[in-house]
């Protein structure tokens, strides 16, 4: 087993998702919104560039994820990518930006193109290689739960900074409607995200290695589809991510057209990722008393009560929309902080079952149906915003606008929350890690022997 990590090293690896989420919060929550109200693109279209990109980006993850776990440079696997890298990514999240004010053909190029070059290429390398990090620092598995737990601490509190910061700042460097201050914006969060960024890379240490390596992606990836707790963590991973995108994202438009206050996204977003940030400063603690499955199910369920309560109070009723949200918050902080750390743990039970230990290609497939699952419901949801009517440069909405958001936002969480249910279930790796780990470090030893 690999040397101990100091706590400092652990908290100063999470911190990581400052650098991280103060990019790719302001990009997921409002970069849809950017694109249908600010400079006036349709939805539709917009939904099914988001699409096709989450196809390309499903494609990179995994070679992203390849190129982790076989090439090293100086500092390792995973610390290359954070230096080489980091800069270019804080340069084309500007770019989403920067559509030009030309014909509808251009527009929709640009986007694509500058939407793939952030999302696609930068932001996965760079996402995924401070996500495989902490399988590279450690195969300790309480070590490394610990340090992924901190890593959703820092993602859920930046986002929850940011949900507070973002319009500010848009407003003081001219409005919502302007497009330059979207752009200045922008470079202020990318460049405080890179400050963090570095500082894991040249603080956070590598100290695993992979003693055989797969030839190849198809290889890596049939490595991983025979791993069926690793398949699990998948469904858990796209239902997080979908939870993610209501909180964000299509919040935007149900909080600024059925609600009526798009000023309470803030407040809405503070609620529901608050008790993220208190549950992950106690949830290492946690981890030696209680399984991680048995912790995001309780979780879960207490999300799903929230929403059912949600559904059936009317929408002009402020206090209940706030105060399941903070209820959700509370149930989703031990699924969000957890997703991670139980998908570490099906890097030793894939080792174990098959003699390969695959890392980077573990996270990055997983990552692939994540993203084509939030580019499948952005997909939707455009062309559903589209199919009621909604016109992003309008001042009022039509009626069927608004009864169709507020019914997208209140219904399809519902069955979110019950497929994690039924996935939970039928995961028990906790109970079998154990002997896994140990069956591991037998056939390792007898390999030096």
């Amino acid at each position: 087993m690999s040397k101990k990590i100091s706590i400092f090293e652990k908290v100063l690896y999470g911190s990581g998702d400052i650098g991280l989420n103060a990019m790719y919060t302001l990009f997921s929550s409002y970069v849809l919104y950017f694109y249908t109200d600010v400079i006036g693109m349709n939805a539709a279209i917009i939904g099914s560039v988001i699409l096709a990109s989450k196809i390309f980006d499903g494609i990179s993850d995994l070679i992203a994820g390849q190129w982790i776990d076989t090439h090293k440079g100086k500092g390792g696997h995973c610390i290359p990518i954070l230096m080489k890298w980091s800069i270019p990514l804080v340069v084309t999240s500007v770019l989403v930006f920067l559509v030009p004010d030309t014909s509808i053909a251009v527009r929709v190029l640009f986007a694509f193109v500058t939407y793939n070059l952030f999302n696609t290429v930068m932001y996965t390398f760079v996402g995924l290689a401070h996500n495989t990090l902490a399988s590279y620092a450690t195969d300790d598995s309480v070590a490394r739960s610990q340090m992924l737990c901190y890593k959703m601490l820092f993602a859920a509190a930046t986002q929850m900074v940011m949900a507070n910061a973002i319009l500010p700042l848009v407003e003081l460097f001219g409005g919502q409607k302007s497009q330059g201050a979207w752009v200045k914006a922008s470079l202020v969060f990318s460049l405080a995200g890179l400050v963090f960024l570095y500082l894991n890379a040249f603080f956070v240490k590598e100290r695993v290695d992979n003693e055989a390596q797969p030839e190849n992606i198809l290889q890596s990836v049939k490595v991983a589809f025979r791993n069926k707790y690793w398949l699990m963590t998948v469904v858990i991973q796209i239902c997080c991510s979908l939870q993610l995108m209501f909180n964000l994202s299509i919040s935007v438009y149900y909080l600024q057209n059925v609600v009526g206050n798009l000023a309470l996204m803030g407040t809405y977003v503070t609620l529901s990722n608050l008790p993220g940030v208190i549950v992950m400063i106690v949830l290492p603690s946690f981890l030696h008393k209680m399984s991680k499955r048995n912790l995001a199910l309780m979780g879960t369920v207490l999300c799903l009560g929230a929403q059912i309560v949600f559904c059936a109070a009317p929408n002009d009723n402020i206090g209940i929309l706030l105060g399941t949200a903070l209820t959700r918050g509370i149930g989703f902080a031990f699924i969000m902080g957890l997703v991670n750390a139980m998908t570490g743990d099906t890097i030793e039970y894939g080792e174990w079952k098959t003699g390969v230990r695959v890392q980077g290609v573990l996270f990055s497939a997983k990552s692939v149906s994540e993203k084509l699952a939030q580019g499948i419901l952005t997909s939707a949801f455009g062309f559903f915003l589209t199919a009621i009517g909604y016109n992003g440069l309008a001042d009022v909405q039509a009626a069927s606008a608004i009864s169709g958001i507020d019914t997208f936002f209140r219904f399809v969480p519902l069955g979110v929350y019950i497929i994690l249910i039924v996935i939970l279930i039928f995961y028990r790796l906790d109970r079998e890690f154990p002997s896994i780990q140990k069956e591991l470090e037998s056939r390792k030893a007898s390999k030096t022997q």
